[in-house]
Formats: C-alpha cells, structure tokens, sequence
C-alpha cells in the first residue's frame, strides 16, 4: 500500500512531519500546563467503592433547619453482615452496642438503618445522641484502600442529651435533611 503523502518524494510528508511535531508540543504545556517540576497536579476525584470494614468515625450533624448545633463524632467499627439477599455492612460503636449502623451495600452506595438504644450513645463530644434514621450515601475509595461515606443523608429523628440527661434535653428534630460521614480511622 502506498501512503497518500508519499507520492511526492519529501514535500507531504514533511509537511505531514512537521505538523505532528506541531501537535506533540503543543499538548506538553502552554499557558495552562505544569511550569516546572514542582507544580502540583491537580487533586484526583475520588474513585468509587472499596470495603467498608475495620475502624471508622462515624458523624453526625442535624439538618441546619434544627437548629441543634453538632456535629457529633463516634469511633465506630464495620463489619460485613451477609451475602444474601443484598450484601450488608454491621457498624456498631467500638466497645459498646448503643448506636448500630444495618446498612446494605449496593452499586457503590451504603443504604440503611441508624439507630440507638433508649439509653443513646455518648459522641467523643460528651453529649448523648439518640437517632433512629435511615441514610444513603456513596461509597468512595479512601487513601487506605477501604471505602468510607464523606456526604451521606439522613431522614428521621435526631435529639441530643447531656451525657447523663435526658432524651431530647438539648434538642430533638424531625428532618429529611440531617447528614453524616463515616470516614476511615
């Protein structure tokens, strides 16, 4: 096969050449390229999936419309919980069973149950959170490999305590708007 730019003995294909060299440099910089060998990249976007297991800080923040202050933060500890019918995760509060996370993994996103006991659960802030919520909220792949949720939502019940009070003794909301992390420890 002959090539079209070879018909004339050096003038296509230089030219041809020479305007592939014109594109090569073109793409290695310019105005909105790297200056130097230390310029940053730019951040990667987080990638989907990854396990949820091992420890994780799990927190919490009412719907701003509340008006309840927060966040709340809790050492938590995931777990796979089956295979069948739908792939789950157990996160329950390291060294106590007073908050639980039931939650199915699906396409990359966690779904499910968050509640408490009637006696709530103590938050690393000293103030008790009692919750009884269902959240949603994609799983993307931590520096560590694991997966973790960095925005989650909510919609239930939120009230928080004083760490010896009473339910609700600080504030209680109903709101489809509450939101939550659980980040890889």
């Amino acid at each position: 096969m002959k090539w079209p730019f070879a018909r004339r003995p050096g003038g296509a294909f230089r030219r041809a050449t020479a305007l592939a060299t014109i594109v090569l440099i073109a793409g290695c910089g310019g105005s909105d390229g790297p200056h130097g060998p230390s310029s940053p990249s730019p951040p990667a976007s987080p990638q989907p999936g990854g396990v949820v297991a091992g420890p994780y800080v799990l927190t919490i923040r009412p719907a701003a419309a509340c008006g309840m202050g927060g966040p709340l933060s809790f050492p938590m500890a995931a777990a796979a919980a089956g295979a069948a019918p739908y792939p789950g995760v157990q996160i329950l509060l390291a060294g106590s069973d007073t908050l639980e996370l039931e939650l199915i993994s699906a396409a990359n996103t966690l779904t499910g149950g968050f509640g408490t006991t009637e006696q709530g659960a103590l938050a690393n802030e000293s103030v008790r959170l009692w919750i009884r919520t269902i959240g949603t909220g994609p799983v993307t792949r931590a520096a560590d490999g694991r997966g973790e949720v960095v925005t989650g939502r909510l919609a239930g019940y939120v009230a928080f305590g004083h760490a010896g009070g009473e339910e609700g003794s600080l504030g209680s909301c109903d709101s489809v708007d509450h939101s939550f992390t659980l980040r890889v420890r």
